[in-house]
């Protein structure tokens, strides 16, 4: 059986020798290439070979040479497309370029190059910046808004850009999407007119004071004609709901809907007075209990809003999962009549506990009404939330029950309220947030 010295050194023999079949490898695939015209390929096939290997025979020599080829065809292909309008290509043969050539200095050798290689390529990167500026200025003259914007992104882009090349392309895009936020007002899209000033204000890290003030007036116009005053009326439930969650689920739905989401509206949304509001639905209703569209939108010119807000809690599933049942005997005291006489005997009776999880799903319908008491749009929103439950069954009074002590908490009023209590209160934040979402994103949706 061969040594442990034996075999590490059979391990490591066999490590440099599959070292030096990958680097000549490397060097094969690298003279196929270079046989094919395929001489930027080659280089790095090449240069992989030399990381492989630094001692490699041949290796050197054919990158430089390959290297030295793709330099005289690159110039005269970038040349060609120059001449042919594409500036922006014949660049691009020239960062091809750059990159082979760091490859070739990451393995220690420099190509040399040209006398006239760098100032060649410095004009050629100019040129392509000046007609993707040229590009941008005619396509944002024609409304083509994004392509515009692409040519100056381009212009300052990876062509090695001088800091006055890139100044202007800051501006020119700048001064774009305020002309095109310009249309978009004209055209009656303020939230569309709002964020592209807001774009041209993140061109820059530090945007100079004149567009500071144009992008500001831009979007105090926006705002001014895109801005939809909402009134939201009192929160009402299905008989169903109520009768399950009572009376003051609503109210508490209402009130944090009021006191949190409804303060905090979107841009183009502004939130009507609520007390103005139910005091003229009040008068509206004159003890009416059913809130209808068309005296909603009369409430609305009262307070002078464009749209109402009408939130019905419409439905409710209550469900008891993964019970764990127990069944149990205790023995009670039953007054009985004998003849004319009522006497007490004791009874053995049957009861249960159950343990389980309580899901409540609870379904609402928004409605968004107009002026004019027409319905303009309606969605829902839903929340369902779980928790621990536990109760007890008892086909009586459970006072009768002489319970141990850990069973008392089953029948215990106030531990089955306060658990029911906290899912509940779940479900009134989840479904207040999922209302609020809903409303604005409906609203917002109708503002271009």
């Amino acid at each position: 059986m061969p040594s442990v010295c034996a075999r590490t050194l059979l391990l490591v023999t066999l490590i440099v020798v599959s070292a030096c079949a990958s680097a000549e490898d490397r060097l094969n695939e690298g003279l196929a290439l270079q046989s094919q015209g395929r001489y930027v390929e080659a280089v790095y096939r090449y240069a992989e070979a030399i990381e492989k290997d630094s001692e490699i025979v041949g290796a050197r020599e054919n990158m430089m040479a390959a290297g030295d080829s793709a330099v005289m065809i690159a110039m005269d292909e970038a040349d060609a497309l120059e001449r042919r309008g594409d500036p922006v290509a014949a660049a691009g043969r020239y960062r091809t370029i750059d990159q082979m050539l760091a490859r070739i200095r990451q393995v220690g050798e420099r190509l040399p190059l040209p006398s006239d290689y760098s100032e060649i390529r410095r004009a050629i990167f100019n040129t392509a910046i000046d007609w993707q500026m040229f590009e941008g200025d005619r396509a944002a003259q024609e409304g083509r808004w994004e392509e515009a914007v692409a040519m100056y992104r381009g212009a300052r882009g990876d062509l090695l850009p001088s800091r006055s090349q890139v100044e202007a392309s800051y501006d020119a895009e700048t001064r774009l999407l305020l002309d095109w936020a310009g249309v978009e007002l004209e055209d009656q899209r303020p939230r569309a007119a709002y964020d592209l000033a807001q774009r041209s204000l993140e061109v820059r890290n530090s945007p100079a004071r004149e567009t500071v003030l144009a992008v500001r007036d831009v979007q105090e116009a926006a705002l001014d004609a895109g801005t939809i005053i909402v009134a939201v009326v009192p929160v009402t439930a299905d008989p169903g709901v109520r009768d399950w969650l009572g009376g003051e689920f609503e109210v508490a739905l209402d009130s944090d809907l009021n006191l949190d989401h409804w303060t905090r509206p979107p841009l183009f949304v502004e939130m009507a007075d609520p007390v103005i509001l139910r005091t003229e639905l009040r008068g509206l209703l004159r003890g009416q209990a059913t809130q209808s569209p068309l005296l909603v939108g009369r409430a609305l010119e009262l307070v002078g809003a464009d749209l109402g807000v009408m939130i019905r809690l419409s439905g409710i599933d209550v469900v008891e999962e993964d019970v764990d049942r127990g069944e149990y005997q205790a023995v009670v005291q039953r007054n009985v009549r004998q003849g004319a006489r009522r006497t007490t005997v004791m009874d053995t009776v049957p009861y249960a506990t159950l343990e389980g999880t309580l899901t409540y799903h609870v379904e609402s319908d928004i409605i968004l009404v107009d002026t004019s008491g027409r319905e303009v749009n309606r969605f829902s929103a839903s929340s369902t939330r779980s928790g621990p439950f536990m109760r007890g069954e008892f086909e009586g009074d459970p006072a009768q029950l002489d319970l141990p002590a850990d069973r008392q908490a089953f029948f215990d009023p106030t531990v089955i309220a306060d658990q029911m209590h906290i899912i509940e209160g779940e479900v009134l934040e989840e479904l207040a947030v999922a209302i609020a979402i809903g409303t604005f994103d409906q609203i917002l949706a109708g503002i271009r």
